[in-house]
């Protein structure tokens, strides 16, 4: 029997794909400051947020996406709740406010 020719089906290889094209930030939450809108030239089809161990030590982020070109409601996340994913949506862009006075470091990644 000869060898197969590919590692993978046409539809793994498919569903590999939607994981080429990503983004991961880094960014730092100060208090009441909300992040620069972070938005993107695709819409990101799912977003993680997660916390390098140890630098979180506030209770929770307000998360706002921007979907269809317009912001909607707040999403209050605590920190326990990390890592944090948003999958389902097309979303365009993403505002974060919250975290301590001191600098919280949070991690952005988005798939696109």
């Amino acid at each position: 029997m000869a060898n197969p020719l590919h590692k993978y089906t046409v539809a793994e290889a498919s569903n590999l794909q939607v994981y080429e094209d990503y983004k991961c930030e880094l960014l730092t939450l100060n208090g009441t400051d909300v992040i620069p809108n972070t938005s993107w030239d695709t819409p990101a089809k799912e977003v993680i947020l997660f916390a390098p161990a140890g630098t979180i030590d506030d209770d929770g982020i307000t998360i706002n996406l921007k979907i269809n070109g317009s912001y909607g409601d707040n999403i209050v996340v605590n920190f326990d709740n990390l890592p944090f994913t948003i999958k389902g949506l097309l979303i365009d862009g993403i505002k974060l406010t919250g975290g301590s006075s001191d600098d919280d470091v949070i991690t952005l990644l988005s798939f696109h």
